[in-house]
């Protein structure tokens, strides 16, 4: 299942796959993620003396079977795993198939799992149910609109765009428009903008078409102290049509985006509060 065109509210959004994972965790001190237990691979028939030995029986009809993780504190593999059979599974803090009673950052009804189609073919919907904290997904890269929400490290960003180059003067009955350039240059660029209980975060301006975001003294444009960030965390650009991507780059922590509803892959990453998901669909 591909994420990129094919997004519902969320157009733009292309999930992480899993390989960037593996390299994020590769050198790290605790053990390397194990590609057999979150990519499954087609089995091969196998040769004993000269026979062939039969594939393992797979459903052709019904669907498929996901797993769903819900993932240790900072492990990005282990944790409390079940099977999504029905066709919706609610996530939620008082109701729900899965509940998160500890977790004060999610809503009594949160998000759900939806599974679109009986048989074959069919897709699996994240769908976000008006949460007041949102619902996020890792992704590889994301189109940044008005008000977009975004996870950095350890830090929560609203995406502010630049105003449009244009008023209404006031009293003018024909519409005519006007443009102080001096007033509009200075306050026109767009910005990563803090946000969360905590006053006086950062505001970060988009000053260039082409920005790199990591831990300070690598020598980018946006630089922000959190060790929850790789030294090069992301990457933020212009394109010519004129709106904003950001595009992160193979890390632990990954960067994440707010959605509404997005089709999952069959192996991704989301977020429900503090409660990170792994969501895996073997055979896929």
């Amino acid at each position: 299942m591909k994420a990129e065109g094919d997004q519902g509210d969320d157009r733009g959004t292309v999930l992480e796959p899993v390989a960037h994972l593996r390299d994020a965790w590769s050198g790290q001190a605790r053990e390397p993620l194990a590609a057999t237990r979150l990519e499954p691979r087609p089995v091969e028939p196998l040769t004993a003396l000269g026979a062939v030995v039969e594939q393992p029986y797979r459903p052709t009809i019904r669907p498929l079977v996901p797993r769903l993780t819900l993932l240790d504190d900072a492990a990005a593999a282990d944790g409390e795993t079940i099977r999504l059979r029905d066709g919706i599974t609610l996530i939620g803090r008082t109701e729900g198939h899965v509940r998160l009673p500890h977790d004060p950052l999610v809503s009594g009804r949160h998000a759900e799992i939806v599974r679109e189609g009986a048989g074959r073919p069919h897709r699996w919907l994240l769908r976000d149910l008006g949460s007041s904290n949102g619902t996020f997904v890792r992704c590889s890269k994301t189109v940044l609109r008005a008000e977009s929400l975004l996870i950095l490290g350890g830090r929560r960003f609203r995406f502010r765009p630049p105003p449009q180059p244009g008023a209404e003067v006031a009293g003018d009955r024909a519409g005519t428009m006007a443009v102080d350039l001096a007033t509009w240059q200075a306050a026109g660029l767009p910005a990563l903008v803090e946000t969360g209980p905590a006053e006086g975060g950062l505001e970060i301006p988009l000053s260039g078409a082409d920005l790199t975001l990591g831990r300070p003294g690598q020598g980018h444009a946006i630089e922000i102290d959190d060790p929850l960030l790789a030294p090069r965390h992301a990457r933020i650009r212009r394109e010519a049509a004129g709106h904003w991507v950001l595009e992160a780059v193979p890390s632990l922590n990954g960067v994440w985006t707010q959605i509404t509803c997005v089709p999952l892959a069959a192996v991704c990453r989301f977020q429900v509060g503090e409660q990170r998901f792994l969501f895996v669909v073997d055979g896929a």
